[in-house]
């Protein structure tokens, strides 16, 4: 596992974290979505979009934050018949850090096929 650390701001409640992480079309979260499709079974899969569902804050624990997301991929293999795209649903924990940060538990980056 790694870290992965979003720089979203210090200070902000469960709705405004979800505003800064749906800006731009998900695009803070793109590293840790990379992360979580390391079980895809195609390493061409791309992320172009991140849609944040929803941010909770824990009650008890204000520095921990579920985050509920989906993940929209493609797939170019070259022949627009060919290409694909799809979804997938994810559901994460991250700690919110005083400095302004989002740090998430990742698996290692995957390693590229190599057909030969």
């Amino acid at each position: 596992m790694r870290e992965l650390a979003v720089l979203v701001g210090q200070g902000l409640d469960a709705e405004l974290l979800q505003q800064v992480l749906q800006e731009n079309r998900g695009k803070r979260l793109n590293e840790v979505a990379h992360a979580l499709l390391d079980d895809h079974p195609d390493d061409r899969a791309e992320i172009y979009e991140v849609k944040v569902d929803r941010v909770a804050i824990d009650e008890d624990c204000p520095t921990q934050v579920d985050i509920e997301f989906e993940i929209f991929w493609r797939i170019y293999r070259g022949c627009e018949d060919r290409n694909t795209v799809g979804s997938e649903y994810q559901q994460e924990r991250a700690t919110y850090e005083a400095d302004g940060r989002l740090v998430f538990l990742a698996p290692l980056a995957r390693k590229h096929s190599d057909p030969c």
